[in-house]
């Protein structure tokens, strides 16, 4: 009967302690319900209706014909094929440069902690702080680039860097990359620095050189850490505005997808083309981090 009695007291504890966790939870709960879930609700209902009198119809339900209108649209495919070599270009040198920067920091030697101190200073800054420095480097009239290659003669004559199309996206690009490295170097180094030396010192004594150590001990075991680095430069590529605005403004040749998407909503006031075209980026970059996060499911087991 006295263990009867305890298995319940020790049922009755464990609800109050549920009880208490959602109660505690709750407002938790409600505030995101309130920021984030009420206005994401807003947003896909007006993302079905139509424009409104501003465009000179009745407001009212559309169905799927805003999104259908911003898939066919010229000028939202463009921003979808920069927006996919944003991310294929900046995803590409963060991973590979971040690799190289990780491995040369994990050497201790002489200085370290100032190469580090310098290497997180771009992470640090705003990204538009980035975009004007970067700005008067590219600046066709007395910017540092231009005024750097006449003097040695490289160029006869001033070159407006961001006027072509491929070249501006590969130089908006570099400023992103400039700004992101920082934190996938850092995510790399952490996980060179989980990899423990006795690992190194089995591959050495079985005749294993520096570069069948990086290739079959390294890169396998930063695996975690590789799909981390992916994952967040994929994100924050895809999310590319900031950079973009402040070099190069809304121009049609380095449009991406969210600025096609400030100028739909806010330039142009199309607020049900502009939120459509919101929720299509919101579901690429859910698909995306779904399949990321499976990856690295898949890298630590």
């Amino acid at each position: 009967m006295r263990f009867r009695r305890s298995g319940g007291g020790g049922d009755r504890a464990a609800r109050e302690t549920q009880i208490l966790g959602w109660i505690l939870v709750a407002p938790a709960m409600l505030l995101v319900a309130a920021l984030v879930l009420y206005p994401l609700t807003q947003g896909f209902k007006q993302s079905i209706r139509s424009g409104g009198f501003l465009f000179g119809e009745l407001p009212g339900y559309v169905g799927s014909r805003n999104y259908r209108d911003v898939l066919s649209d010229q000028t939202s495919r463009d921003a979808m094929r920069h927006t996919v070599e944003y991310v294929l270009l900046a995803v590409s040198l963060e991973l590979v440069l971040g690799i190289a920067v990780a491995v040369t920091l994990h050497r201790v030697f002489r200085g370290r902690g100032i190469v580090l101190a310098i290497l997180i200073l771009p992470w640090a800054l705003p990204s538009v702080v980035s975009g004007v420095l970067w700005r008067r480097v590219f600046d066709p009239d007395n910017g540092l680039l231009n005024s750097v290659l006449l003097n040695l003669h490289v160029i006869s004559e001033p070159h407006v860097w961001l006027a072509s199309g491929r070249g501006a996206i590969v130089y908006i690009t570099l400023v992103h990359v400039w700004g992101v490295l920082p934190l996938v170097s850092l995510v790399l180094l952490a996980g060179l620095q989980s990899i423990p030396d006795e690992v190194y010192s089995a591959s050495a004594v079985d005749g294993a050189g520096p570069w069948r150590q990086f290739r079959y001990v390294t890169l396998p075991l930063l695996r975690p850490s590789i799909a981390i680095a992916l994952t967040v430069g994929t994100l924050l590529a895809i999310s590319i505005f900031d950079e973009i605005y402040v070099l190069n403004g809304t121009a049609l040749n380095t449009r991406s997808i969210l600025i096609q998407v400030y100028n739909t909503t806010f330039v142009t006031a199309d607020f049900a083309h502009g939120t459509a075209l919101a929720f299509l980026l919101a579901a690429a970059t859910a698909i995306l981090g779904g399949g990321y996060a499976l990856l690295l499911r898949r890298a630590t087991v």
